[in-house]
């Protein structure tokens, strides 16, 4: 597995803007959404409209 490269981004604060938020002022909500389901999308290989579902049958408790 190949190691998280931590130089590559900072932490924030309130005060301060950083360079990647630019791009999203001028945004609505619904536009930010949909952004970050097509970068999560494609970040993580799958289809736009249809993201994973997570297995819940590991969760699930016997009855006695």
């Amino acid at each position: 597995m190949p190691k998280l490269d931590r130089t590559y981004s900072t932490s924030g604060n309130l005060y301060e803007q950083k360079e990647e938020v630019l791009h999203y002022l001028g945004m609505n909500k619904n536009e930010i959404g949909k952004a970050f389901a097509y970068l999560n999308s494609v970040s993580f290989n799958y289809s736009l409209g249809n993201p994973p579902k997570m297995d819940k049958s590991v969760f699930s408790m016997r009855n006695k």
